[in-house]
């Protein structure tokens, strides 16, 4: 008989670790669970923390990266025009024209 590989547990998006966390918190106020239920409950309400973090860290990074390449975009297309001259503007070399 074969053995299979242990599967790797994917990490949690962002809105399962949340409710999960969010589970764990209202486990721990009912405070119906044994001491050591409570500890094990507080450790994985610490790991899905943690997670949460990690995965609003990472959202942040990417929403400022794109941000700021969206700006670099922004800035090259927004170069300003040349400024127009104006009609009445003395030029110096037709002082001689009539006007």
């Amino acid at each position: 008989m074969e053995q299979q590989p242990p599967q790797t547990e994917r990490e949690p998006s962002f809105e399962e670790a949340l409710a999960q966390l969010r589970e764990t918190v209202q486990t721990l106020e009912e405070g119906n669970v044994s001491l050591e239920e409570a500890t094990r409950l507080l450790a994985r309400g610490a790991e899905l923390a943690r997670t949460c973090n990690d995965l609003l860290a990472k959202a942040e990074l990417q929403v400022s990266r794109i941000r700021r390449n969206f700006q670099g975009q922004a800035d090259v297309a927004e170069e300003p025009e040349p400024p127009m001259v104006p009609p009445q503007q003395d030029f110096g070399m037709f002082d001689d024209a009539p006007r």
